[in-house]
């Protein structure tokens, strides 16, 4: 019996990037999970997933679909907008 943790057999993370991008993947929750068995697959081997092309292939294809090539204003707004619906205050300086 397999766990959640356990990455899907055959699971390869380079394939599945290219099936992701070149499908035009548009499910964030499928494609996070695939980056979750991605950076799995990569520190399993002792990788780096900060510079792996299929980590940052999928990182890209999730960022593209949710728009979340922001910039500082925005990363701004997000970040008051996610405190104010969690009922937190920003730390202070």
């Amino acid at each position: 019996m397999s766990r959640p943790e356990d990455l899907p057999p055959g699971f390869d993370r380079h394939a599945d990037a290219l099936a992701i991008v070149g499908g035009g993947a548009c499910n964030p929750s499928g494609i996070a999970l695939s980056l979750v068995h991605a950076c799995r697959q990569v520190r399993e081997a002792g990788g780096n997933v900060r510079i792996d092309p299929a980590v940052r292939l999928i990182g890209t294809q999730l960022a593209f679909l949710l728009d979340a090539n922001a910039d500082v204003a925005d990363y701004g707004a997000l970040m008051a907008a996610c405190r104010e619906r969690a009922g937190t205050t920003p730390p202070l300086r």
